[in-house]
């Protein structure tokens, strides 16, 4: 206990809070020939418009199904030791005035699917491997003095869903917009 005392540089009631945290979220590599900052078309993205703006995401639980044992009138629960399927990651974002950001996830999401094709396969007819359609996605969250204390890492990500669009003459607020992705592996690492 004496080791941990004087490893420990912050109060032991300091908390962490919601709003402390970064995310990362890498253009995919099929994406990044597409990229353009200054020209607007329906062919190029900009790589950098998901980076920011970004204001919630969930880190989904993690859960092991127990699995009951029934022995001498008993039923203990024991681990099954396998984990349960993660539930998919909510991000919850403002789309800028360009809709730089909604354009990105857009064409993402369609050239998973695309919409004129059907299915992932490159203008000359060859389909293109999966590696390149998926992404890892980062979330750190991050202390008071804004440094990172854990890290999350959603591996082999892919969007899902992209939320809807209200527009109201009445409101004026900004648009906000939410995706849904899926991801294979979910590595958690304290910094």
């Amino acid at each position: 206990m004496a080791e941990l005392k004087n490893e420990i540089q912050q109060s032991f009631l300091n908390k962490a809070r919601v709003d402390k945290f970064r995310i990362t979220v890498p253009v995919p590599p099929v994406l990044q020939n597409k990229d353009s900052k200054h020209i607007r078309s329906a062919e190029l993205v900009n790589k950098d418009s998901i980076n920011f703006s970004i204001y919630a995401i969930n880190i989904p639980a993690v859960a092991v199904e127990p699995v009951d044992l029934k022995y001498a009138g008993q039923t203990p629960r024991i681990s099954s030791l396998a984990r349960a399927a993660f539930d998919p990651v909510n991000v919850k974002y403002v789309i800028d005035n360009q809709y730089s950001n909604y354009w990105l996830l857009y064409t993402w999401l369609n050239l998973l699917h695309d919409e004129g094709i059907g299915h992932m396969v490159k203008s000359n007819g060859a389909s293109q491997p999966l590696d390149q359609y998926v992404s890892n996605i980062k979330v750190s969250g991050i202390d008071e003095y804004n440094n990172n204390v854990i890290d999350y890492t959603f591996t082999s990500c892919v969007p899902t869903k992209i939320g809807g669009i209200n527009y109201n003459y009445q409101e004026t607020n900004e648009i906000e917009s939410e995706f849904e992705f899926r991801f294979h592996q979910l590595q958690i690492k304290i910094v």
